[in-house]
């Protein structure tokens, strides 16, 4: 039978290990709290600028139709369309279709910073391309990112802190980071969005070449 003093040493080593286990358990929790609290403000704050873009987008499609009114080209191919989540929006011009989105701000996500702690912040994706052609049998969320980022123009980051600038990346300029204020962000997103694409264009399909 175990004696008394066995008891108390057992007992002594349980509380020690129940206490570093609660501190530990504490640290964790007060850190995925913070991480909590800047997903829900970062969220918020990217669902507030891509209402403010679809404004934007509006007042651009109504600017193009009458510019290509006074020269003559047709404008029935161009419009825009938003989604009754206020999460997905399209703008159609001429040839082009882009596609923003603000779906995927689903969990904490930060974006590496040289020098400094990471910067958790949500994401607004501009694709080129039909969202629901991009997304055609892709059924889970890896690849659906996947998808994602094969089609990505460009992206933008909106921080947890209303008043930090905000960060738009682009794709074929590989990912070179560009600040932009919280004011300006929507208008100026949209709008670089929109001359990367309208500004290129696209070449004849051709074959591979045969080798006689």
């Amino acid at each position: 039978m175990q004696n008394n003093f066995d008891s108390l040493d057992n007992l002594d080593i349980q509380v020690r290990k129940s206490s570093v286990v609660q501190e530990r358990a504490g640290l964790v929790a007060v850190y995925m709290y913070k991480q909590f609290l800047d997903f829900q403000q970062s969220s918020q704050f990217t669902q507030e600028t891509f209402i403010k873009m679809i404004d934007t987008m509006q007042s651009v499609v109504e600017y193009l139709k009458q510019s290509f009114k006074i020269r003559n080209i047709p404008t029935q191919n161009v419009y825009c369309e938003v989604d009754n989540t206020q999460t997905l929006a399209y703008v159609n011009i001429l040839w082009h279709k882009i596609t923003f989105t603000s779906r995927f701000n689903i969990s904490p996500k930060a974006l590496p910073q040289e020098g400094r702690a990471p910067l958790f912040c949500g994401r607004i994706f501009a694709l080129n391309g039909n969202y629901n052609i991009i997304m055609k049998g892709a059924d889970d969320y890896d690849s659906q990112m996947r998808a994602l980022l094969d089609n990505e123009i460009a992206s933008l980051y909106v921080p947890a802190e209303k008043t930090q600038n905000s960060i738009m990346t682009i794709r074929h300029k590989d990912n070179q980071e560009f600040l932009i204020s919280p004011i300006d962000a929507p208008r100026e997103f949209l709008l670089k969005v929109i001359e990367l694409v309208c500004a290129g264009g696209q070449f004849h399909e051709q074959g591979a070449k045969k080798i006689f």
